[in-house]
């Protein structure tokens, strides 16, 4: 063995760097602008979603780099709900010769960044990811939340897996942990009701994912005169703003807060828990919600 190694040995190593060098130049010279809208179409068929990016090109380390980003409603004439600025992904190439796809990514969205791993099985795909430093003013809430001017810093992370049945990939199980921190509100309305404006706001949701259900364990949001939370399930439909939801709440006002809005709040909830917390329920759908007193 060692007699053929030493008399082929460099035309071994010739050949393997010639076929390293063809795999490199063509992941380099690949067109993905030629083949990306084809390749999207495909492989959203039958989603409740579209994909757009405005162009994709490959660096010298091997980063397939996409840029301008859009995800919204299969209607083309609706706006997305979704605008990244750039996403990086690197394939595992090692994962590839086996047939499986693995590839790791970054984005930049919405003033911060998103990192991450995602890897397709026959049955499954995995997922996790974390973000940084998301701005809570640039995201696209102006649907939900009308008018309300909001401020803040969100970090947090999720590992997840989901199921494939036949071209779709559907809801599996996981969880999801979110951080709010140098949060604040202005203008912001709930049912009609306009809130006081909120400074020194920070909050923490946990959210588990099972069975096409998503259980948030706790969600709660405090300022320096105000705790609120929630807890209790979403039914995960196939258009997320049809999800039904059944969640339970509270909220506690203090000091200067509670002298000025103490009468009226206490005119619109009713019940109340020992710890003086107002409790009342959220129905209805995650794009309509409805408060249940």
């Amino acid at each position: 063995m060692r007699a053929l190694l030493k008399k082929y040995g460099k035309y071994i190593g010739y050949v393997l760097f010639t076929l390293l060098a063809i795999v490199y130049f063509a992941f380099l010279t690949f067109p993905y602008d030629a083949v990306k809208d084809r390749y999207l179409a495909q492989q959203t068929q039958g989603m409740p979603y579209r994909v757009a990016i405005e162009k994709i090109r490959a660096t010298p380390f091997l980063w397939i780099r996409a840029s301008g980003i859009d995800v919204g409603p299969a209607k083309e004439n609706e706006d997305p709900v979704l605008k990244l600025k750039e996403v990086r992904l690197r394939p595992s190439l090692f994962r590839l010769l086996v047939g499986k796809l693995a590839f790791r990514f970054k984005a930049s969205l919405y003033g911060g960044k998103v990192q991450g791993r995602a890897g397709k099985g026959k049955e499954t795909v995995d997922l996790a990811m974390n973000w940084k430093n998301i701005a809570l003013a640039k995201l696209p809430l102006e649907a939900y939340l009308p008018g309300a001017q909001l401020a803040g810093k969100i970090n947090g992370e999720m590992d997840l897996r989901m199921r494939i049945q036949g071209n779709r990939v559907v809801p599996g199980d996981g969880t999801l942990t979110a951080r709010l921190t140098e949060g604040s509100a202005r203008k912001l309305q709930v049912q009609g009701f306009a809130l006081p404006d909120l400074q020194g706001l920070d909050g923490q949701g946990e959210i588990t994912l099972a069975q096409n259900r998503a259980t948030v364990d706790a969600l709660t949001l405090k300022a320096d005169l105000l705790t609120f939370g929630v807890e209790g399930k979403m039914d995960i439909a196939r258009r997320l703003n049809a999800s039904p939801l059944n969640l339970k709440g509270k909220v506690k006002l203090s000091g200067a807060l509670a002298s000025q809005y103490q009468p009226m709040l206490s005119g619109f909830l009713r019940k109340q828990d020992k710890d003086g917390f107002y409790i009342f329920s959220i129905r209805g759908t995650l794009g309509s919600p409805r408060l249940s007193l």
